[in-house]
């Protein structure tokens, strides 16, 4: 049994309790202060207890990236989990030779790309360094977060975290990368993919990998976009990454371009995201439990019931009934998560153990009797009979 929180109060915390604000991070690597908003929802400021994961977002000097993304999170989440939001501006400077492609693009070989890009390309891995040793534990420090690190970019911010996978595989844990430029520096990170190793990353991360029109039909400029992310997908899609690397990908070539594609590529790449992370119930149980296990979570029967209705409410009955299963294990005395487990069942068609879940249900509900309040009880017990007697009746009905 799940308990329903009705919408308006959703409704009323995420446009009382949200916040947004701006700081300034004086940067010894960067050499220069850089701005970064940051978003965090209304529960972060509700449950003073309460650590998120971060997702971090590149070029938001143009602020409706960072808007996008803080925004879709609330749509795609909802009261289930929420995040924080890091937006990292990249500004244009002439005369300090300062634009988003310094900070996005590595050191070109090429003379035609050095020719092209001129001062302005080349300090990937010096913004990767601030990255990792200023901005994230800036981040740590200041906020409540989880170690759990989302990276999305769009374009060259698509093509940096794509080059962080490769240069610094640890920062983050999950990439959503939107019309990558892989086709810079004459394929340079098309080469780069072909040389990573499996050794090289230690946990797996979860790759979204999405373009629009970019090829020569439409316009010249996008010369081998199509071609070297297509590449790079091959690449990653090799079973040495298996293990490694849960790869997901869109090609919305025929409905967008390189501009429309942004929020409908944050979209499903956040959904694919969530999807693996918080709907599989193989890698719900494995966070989770390492979170539990690293004291940075407390588990308890009403957290992992919400796991398990996360799945269900998602059409992935198969997975809610794994999480339930664990959770059953780590709390058999939870009367509420054998109901649940019913209603799993039920779901399935299963309907001989789903009688056995709400008839358990019940029994262990009657066990806790004499510590529960009268009303509460009464009430609990009559929704679980209801339930069995559904499903009886379901079974009676079937012969």
């Amino acid at each position: 049994m799940r308990k329903l929180v009705f919408l308006l109060t959703l409704f009323h915390f995420s446009l009382c309790a949200q916040h947004i604000e701006s700081t300034r991070i004086s940067s010894a690597v960067l050499d220069q202060e850089r701005n970064i908003w940051i978003y965090t929802p209304w529960q972060y400021e509700e449950y003073p207890d309460k650590k998120l994961e971060v997702i971090y977002v590149f070029d938001a000097q143009a602020r409706e990236y960072f808007d996008l993304v803080h925004a879709i999170t609330q749509f795609e989440s909802g009261q289930e989990f929420a995040f924080i939001v890091v937006g990292i501006e990249s500004p244009f400077n002439r005369e300090k030779n300062q634009s988003r492609n310094n900070d996005f693009l590595p050191k070109a070989t090429n003379q035609e790309t050095i020719k092209k890009y001129g001062n302005f390309s080349g300090g990937a891995d010096n913004f990767l360094n601030f990255i990792k040793t200023e901005l994230v534990p800036y981040i740590d420090k200041q906020y409540r977060t989880l170690p759990e690190k989302i990276a999305i970019g769009h374009s060259n911010g698509a093509t940096f975290i794509s080059y962080s996978l490769i240069k610094e595989p640890d920062i983050f844990d999950a990439y959503i990368a939107i019309s990558p430029n892989y086709a810079y520096d004459d394929g340079q990170l098309v080469k780069k993919f072909t040389k990573l190793s499996p050794k090289d990353i230690k946990t797996e991360k979860m790759v979204f990998i999405s373009n629009s029109n970019e090829n020569t039909r439409t316009a010249d400029r996008w010369a081998g976009w199509s071609e070297a992310n297509q590449k790079v997908i091959k690449l990653l899609s090799d079973k040495k990454f298996t293990s490694k690397i849960h790869l997901s990908t869109k090609d919305f070539s025929v409905t967008e371009n390189h501009s429309t594609t942004v929020p409908v590529g944050v979209f499903y790449g956040i959904k694919a995201y969530i999807d693996y992370q918080f709907r599989t119930g193989k890698n719900i149980i494995k966070y989770y439990e390492d979170l539990a296990n690293n004291n940075l979570i407390t588990l308890d029967p009403e957290m992992v019931n919400t796991f398990a209705y996360e799945c269900f409410w998602n059409q992935k009955t198969d997975d809610a009934l794994i999480v339930i299963n664990w959770a059953i294990n780590k709390f058999p005395k939870a009367h509420n998560l054998y109901d649940s487990q019913g209603e799993f069942y039920e779901k399935n068609e299963e309907i001989s153990k789903a009688n056995t879940s709400f008839q358990k249900a019940m029994d262990i509900l009657l066990s806790s009797k004499n510590e529960m309040d009268k009303n509460e009880f009464n009430e609990k017990m009559e929704y679980y009979k209801n339930n069995l007697q559904r499903t009886k009746k379901a079974t009676t009905n079937k012969f």
